[in-house]
């Protein structure tokens, strides 16, 4: 999951169309969805939650670190 937050992070529009920006942004949704399923528990939906926080985090380190 980790890979796939961090490919969300990272892409920007550029000087491609928004529909195009938005196919990739949606694939990787997808993909990451395939990963975790919809549900409704509570606890399951915030350990999603701190995956994208904890992911985002990683993903904004030095790369030197």
């Amino acid at each position: 999951m980790f890979e796939i937050y961090e490919r969300m992070f990272e892409l920007k529009q550029g000087v491609r169309y928004v529909l195009e920006f938005y196919g990739e942004l949606k694939s990787l949704i997808d993909e990451s969805e395939m990963h975790q399923p919809v549900v409704t528990d509570a606890a399951t939906l915030t350990g999603y939650h701190q995956d994208l926080a904890v992911s985002k985090f990683l993903s904004g380190l030095s790369p030197t670190l």
